[in-house]
């Protein structure tokens, strides 16, 4: 289904260039969604759309040298860095506790 909905997104560029990434990313979280919930999301829907920035944020925004460097949480770039992501993680978490909740209610 993800791949018809792929092939249908490319076809609508209509040869125009695009950013692959993000559609690439919608699909693959979509097939894991899928699997975890039993059903997708449409690519449209604010609230999944929401999911993936947050989780790509995270990603992009954790810094390294916290690890090799724990102390350095202590400054303010890297305790608003770690807010940031932590509000982030939260809003995911958020997100996936009310899907449980709707298929709790479903099954």
């Amino acid at each position: 289904m993800e791949v018809e909905e792929m092939i249908g997104e490319i076809r609508a560029q209509q040869g125009r260039p695009f950013d692959v990434q993000q559609l690439t990313t919608l699909c693959v979280s979509n097939v894991t969604m899928q699997m975890l919930f039993g059903r997708r999301f449409d690519h449209a829907d604010p609230q999944f759309q929401r999911l993936i920035s947050d989780t790509s944020a995270v990603m992009a925004n954790v810094p390294i040298e916290l690890d090799m460097f724990p102390l350095l949480r202590v400054l303010p770039y890297y305790k608003n860095k770690m807010a940031d992501v932590v509000f982030m993680v939260e809003r995911g978490h958020d997100f996936i506790n009310s899907k449980i909740e709707e298929c709790r209610g479903v099954c």
